[in-house]
C-alpha cells in the first residue's frame, strides 16, 4: 500500500542550523500518529514541510504516492498552533467554516445547496450549530477549536495535521477535543497527525507516535 505521506531524507536547514535533520517517515493511511517533543523540537516545522507551506532544504516529500501539488493539498487539513481571532473581527463562524469549501472547490467558485447542508450537518455533528451566525472572535479557546475542526472536515480532507489543539483550554474542553479526534478517526479512517506536549493527553486512536528533540527523530512507533 502506498503510504499516505512518505518523508525521504527530509533535512531544513536556516542560517547554518539544521531545523530538521535527517527526517525518514513513512505513515499508512488511516494511522494516528502523535509527535510529541519540547518547543523548538521542530514539530511545526515539519507539519509546515508535510503541508508545502515550507520547502526542505533536500530530501523528497510525497504524499499518496505524488509530490506535492495544489491538488494534492486540498486533500491535507491544517489547523495550525496558534487559532485565535480578534474579537472584533467581522466574520461569522459559518464562514470560517465555508472556507474548507472554498479551500477544496476553487476561491471564486459559489457555494450550493449541498455545501450548505454540509455545513449545517458539521456544525451540527461539533454542537457549533447555535454558533453559526455568531462572530468568530467572540467564541471561547474550546469553540475555535471545534470551528477549526469544522473547517477541516468541510474541505473533506483525507490528512488532518493539528498542532497542539489542545493549548490553552481547560480540561473539559480537552476532552471534549480529544473525543472528536477520535470520531473523526473512526468515522473517516483518516490519516491523522497530532502534535501535543503531553503524552497523557494522546487520543486513544493513535496507533503510532514520534519523538522530535533538535529536529531529529529520537524515538519513533512506526
Amino acid at each position: 500500500m502506498i503510504p499516505s505521506i512518505s518523508l525521504s531524507n527530509i533535512n531544513l536547514i536556516y542560517s547554518n542550523k539544521y531545523i530538521l535533520k535527517n527526517i525518514n517517515i513513512d505513515i499508512k493511511k488511516g494511522d494516528c500518529v502523535s509527535i510529541l517533543g519540547h518547543n523548538g523540537a521542530g514539530k511545526t516545522t515539519l507539519f509546515k514541510i508535510v503541508n508545502g507551506l515550507i520547502e526542505p532544504t533536500d530530501g523528497t516529500v510525497r504524499i499518496f504516492g505524488n509530490n506535492l501539488n495544489n491538488e494534492i493539498k486540498k486533500r491535507i487539513g491544517y489547523i495550525p498552533q496558534i487559532n485565535t481571532f480578534e474579537k472584533n473581527i467581522p466574520i461569522t463562524v459559518k464562514q470560517v467554516i465555508e472556507i474548507g469549501i472554498t479551500a477544496r472547490k476553487g476561491l471564486f467558485k459559489k457555494l450550493s445547496k449541498q455545501d450548505n447542508l454540509l455545513v449545517e450537518s458539521i456544525a451540527a455533528k461539533l454542537d457549533i450549530n447555535k454558533l453559526l451566525n455568531v462572530p468568530i472572535g467572540k467564541l471561547s479557546g474550546g469553540e475555535i477549536q471545534k470551528v477549526s475542526i469544522a473547517r477541516v472536515l468541510a474541505q473533506q480532507a483525507d490528512i488532518f495535521l493539528l498542532d497542539e489543539p489542545l493549548s490553552n483550554l481547560d480540561v473539559k474542553s480537552q476532552k471534549n477535543i480529544i473525543e472528536i479526534i477520535e470520531n473523526i478517526h473512526f468515522e473517516k479512517k483518516a490519516t491523522i497527525l497530532i502534535v501535543l506536549h503531553n503524552f497523557e493527553q494522546k487520543p486513544k486512536c493513535c496507533n503510532k507516535e514520534i519523538v522530535l528533540e533538535k529536529g531529529e527523530i529520537v524515538n519513533y512507533k512506526l
